[in-house]
């Protein structure tokens, strides 16, 4: 898989996005960039995205899979992340499902999947799988709205840089060989995502995600005009999450359709 490297950037997912959508770039790419002006999260939120600190990479996917399925893409950069992470020697990756990644109960990481509107028999044309992860603590801190829940990888604050040429496109495997932890982590995780990606069981990771759910047999909050409070029992095969509600009826939810908050 290509890659485009640029210091700055609006949002990766978004200009992915608006270049498949175009017919600008129809075969599977990444981009990763340094910085963001415009990151973005689930639900329409932002993405803290400064510089210096974070990684943002996104890829551009033509699987041929169910939009139902995307959420397996969402659970492969999930695996993939961690474990391309803790190669780099950091702290034990958890996932918080669906989409984003913590050390020590704060996140360091979310995940963004996103079909095309074009869609035939259930199939979109295009998947763009966006990550961003702190990878350093900035130096100014969080902002006042995230201070409390979230955290960064490593705390150096002065991370090593390469000359890069924005103008050139590499293959993944040539920026395992940049200085800069960044970048390196961004091949890491293309190559880890790769793995999972070819092989033909696309459930193969859900022991693996499975293992690194925090949430099961904790209590959370699902978001929304009715907060409630429910017991997380498991993840089903599916890559639902498996909860009991205070009157004791199970449901197993879709990641499309809920938003969580730790209690």
């Amino acid at each position: 898989m290509k890659i485009k490297i640029k210091e700055q950037v609006t949002s990766t997912n978004e200009l992915l996005y608006k270049g498949a959508l175009a017919g600008e770039l129809t075969e599977d790419g990444a981009l990763l960039a340094l910085s963001q002006t415009k990151g973005q999260g689930r639900r329409g939120r932002s993405f803290y995205s400064p510089t210096d600190t974070g990684m943002y990479l996104s890829l551009l996917l033509h699987p041929g899979i169910t939009v139902k399925e995307a959420t397996n893409i969402t659970t492969m950069m999930a695996v993939a992340a961690a474990r391309a992470l803790e190669r780099l020697d950091s702290p034990r990756i958890d996932i918080k499902w669906v989409n984003d990644l913590y050390i020590n109960e704060r996140k360091v990481g979310g995940i963004l999947t996103t079909c095309s509107p074009n869609i035939v028999d259930g199939i979109p044309e295009f998947i763009v799988c966006g990550i961003g992860i702190n990878v350093y603590s900035p130096k100014e801190g969080f902002p006042e709205d995230i201070k409390n829940k979230a955290g960064s990888v490593y705390e150096v604050s002065n991370p090593i840089t390469d000359f890069i040429d924005y103008s050139e496109i590499f293959e993944y495997i040539k920026i395992l060989e940049f200085e800069d932890l960044r970048i390196r982590l961004a091949g890491y995780i293309i190559e880890e995502f790769i793995y999972l990606y070819q092989d033909k069981d696309i459930r193969a990771h859900l022991a693996e995600y499975k293992n690194r759910s925090f949430l099961i047999g904790r209590e959370v909050m699902i978001v929304g005009d009715n907060p409630t409070r429910v017991r997380v029992l498991g993840i089903d095969d599916e890559f639902r999450l498996m909860v009991q509600y205070e009157n004791g009826r199970i449901e197993n939810l879709d990641s499309g359709e809920v938003s969580l908050q730790l209690v």
